[in-house]
């Protein structure tokens, strides 16, 4: 964490990708509060991944993101698995985006 003007910077956290035995390094990471806050974004980058499998084909299973601190420590694990499936059955997530999506209904 660095100091700027006597205040403390935000930790950087990276999020490696891990596809089976591949792994793909985050080389620029992101500033955000706590290790919450990176699980947080660690959660919604898996899920925009998925959804991009789902899209265009691919595995949607054997993927990890791997949340690293700015000492290479690797502070939290997301799996795919664990953001399509709580006990066994499927996810439902409050921020939906397609909730909040515009619709076209007529001016009144």
């Amino acid at each position: 964490m660095r100091i700027n003007n006597g205040t403390k910077a935000m930790p950087r956290y990276f999020f490696h990708v891990r596809e089976g035995s591949v792994l793909h390094r985050d080389m620029e990471g992101q500033e955000l509060p706590d290790a919450e806050a990176a699980r947080r974004e660690a959660i919604s980058s898996s899920r925009e991944m998925l959804s991009e499998k789902l899209l265009h084909g691919g595995s949607l299973n054997n993927r990890n993101i791997e949340i690293a601190d700015e000492t290479g420590y690797v502070v939290d694990v997301v799996n795919s698995r664990d953001i399509l499936f709580r006990g066994g059955q499927f996810r439902t997530y409050t921020d939906d985006v397609t909730q909040s999506a515009p619709t076209n209904a007529p001016p009144k």
